[in-house]
């Protein structure tokens, strides 16, 4: 392996991490957990767990970066990651935080593409990887369990063009409130942002930040101190960020 690469705020390594080498390669429970592995037919539920393999991040570790080639398809098990840009200069902007059960990479396997954000592990975390070849290789063998695949990228798409909606149609708290909804998690409530990381983030100026900051407070949806905000009621806060 050679020397690291710096590459923004963190350090990714020159080649992909090895596999996790403890020979224990049984899915954990957060795998069957997964409401989309849950209610895949059995027979892609056996082959998702006979052909991944474990991987271990440590925190601000990258999982992989914007351009790369894919590897496969990936679940988180245990952790949080975050999926971001960052600019050649060196800036984040964090997009949304994955929870154990999310799964993530499903887009190349259609277009083969390469990777279209960086993922970024925001604690140690494990994750279940499903290498492009081997699992390409059985669905040749399989072709009917394409659509599952299809349902999976559907989902995201369906939020996608949701979330465009909320950023085209919704006043400024609520689009702040979407997005801090985005970005925290159950595990992780408390986000390490300064006000102008999140002005940037939604094209607006400090200022208008720091009021709309003030109003979600104002309903009991966060705490704010310097540098840091803390959720207090996630699912109120996905309430206000509704259409």
């Amino acid at each position: 392996m050679g020397p690291p690469v710096v590459i923004g705020i963190a350090i990714m390594p020159s080649a992909v991490q090895p596999f996790c080498q403890n020979g224990d390669t049984n899915p954990p429970a957060a795998l069957a957990a997964s409401p989309w592995y849950a209610a895949a037919p059995v027979e892609l539920q056996l082959a998702l767990q006979a052909l991944g393999r474990a991987r271990a991040l440590d925190s601000g570790q990258f999982l992989f970066h914007r351009g790369a080639p894919t590897d496969g398809l990936y679940c988180l098990l245990t952790g949080s990651m975050r999926i971001s840009c960052v600019s050649r200069l060196g800036k984040e902007a964090p997009l949304v935080r994955l929870q154990p059960g999310d799964w993530f990479g499903e887009l190349a396997l259609f277009d083969d593409g390469p990777r279209t954000h960086d993922a970024i592990a925001s604690q140690p975390c494990t994750l279940w990887l499903l290498p492009q070849a081997a699992l390409l290789g059985w669905l040749q063998q399989q072709p009917q369990h394409w659509r599952h695949l299809g349902l999976l990228l559907a989902d995201k798409t369906r939020r996608l063009m949701q979330g465009l909606a909320q950023q085209t149609l919704l006043d400024i708290p609520s689009r702040l409130a979407q997005r801090l909804w985005l970005l925290s998690s159950e595990q992780l409530p408390e986000l390490l942002l300064s006000q102008e990381e999140l002005a940037g983030m939604l094209g607006i100026s400090r200022q208008s930040c720091n009021a709309a900051l003030q109003t979600l407070a104002a309903n009991g949806l966060l705490q704010l101190a310097r540098g840091r905000i803390r959720i207090a009621n996630r699912q109120a806060l996905a309430d206000f960020g509704r259409l």
